[in-house]
């Protein structure tokens, strides 16, 4: 059976088809009009598809209404059956991403203690206890948005992106301190959660995914694994469970 995961995050617009739980397509979209020009011309997606929607943001009514019309849409909602079971006080602000990609850890590793880092617009730190019970976790911002805030509320500072050849300990031009000062503090950051909750987790798997996994994926000298598309994963399965 053909499976549509469409999944939309702050910034981009992710696209998957799975057949046979296998992905047969991934793409990227910057915004909801590319996305529905390129549904509507795929032949390989066909009319009454089985379909989950993801959001983070609103969508366009047009593709809203076109998902809805052209194939047999749900709407995400913790409330869906899941693979794991959410031990979280507030499940309705619980994000669609965060659940997604616990769901995704599930599948990939089941019966095992999971720490999933989605680096994106936000970091989060979510941890899944045997495989299947979803504890809760940590949010904080992601690279850019660290960037974006020094250049927002100073006068002066310039907006940088990151930049994986310079990870000296300072810098000597004020572009230089301000790359080392960001990435180096959330690495700093990211090395002490996880070797804070492999204090509590015995052997812990530590997952990282997000648009901006290959920075940590380098750097990083705990032995991690980097699944990009760990929360498309994870929609199929919810998909699964639910059709």
């Amino acid at each position: 059976m053909l499976r549509l995961i469409v999944d939309i995050g702050n910034t981009n617009l992710k696209l998957f088809c799975f057949k046979n739980d296998k992905t047969d397509i991934s793409k990227v979209f910057q915004s909801d009009e590319e996305a529905l020009i390129f549904i509507k011309g795929q032949e390989k997606i066909p009319r009454n598809t089985v379909c989950i929607l993801s959001k983070v943001r609103e969508i366009s009514c047009e593709l809203d209404n076109y998902l809805h019309s052209e194939f047999k849409t749900i709407d995400f909602s913790y409330r869906l059956k899941l693979p794991v079971s959410i031990n979280y006080k507030t499940p309705g602000t619980l994000g669609h991403d965060r659940i997604a990609a616990v769901s995704g850890a599930a599948v990939m590793f089941p019966g095992t203690n999971v720490l999933v880092i989605d680096a994106g617009t936000a970091i989060t730190y979510d941890i899944l206890e045997n495989g299947i019970n979803y504890l809760g976790g940590t949010i904080s911002p992601g690279i850019k948005t660290r960037f974006k805030a020094l250049h927002t509320f100073t006068g002066k500072l310039p907006l940088l992106n990151i930049n994986e050849g310079k990870q000296n300990l300072f810098g000597k031009t004020t572009e230089e301190a301000i790359v080392c000062g960001v990435q180096n503090g959330i690495l700093y950051e990211v090395e002490g959660l996880i070797a804070e909750f492999q204090t509590q987790f015995d052997n812990l798997k530590v997952v990282f995914t997000g648009g901006d996994c290959f920075f940590f994926e380098k750097l990083l000298k705990n032995r991690i694994f980097a699944v990009p598309d760990l929360t498309a994963i994870g929609l199929n399965k919810i998909l699964e469970l639910n059709v």
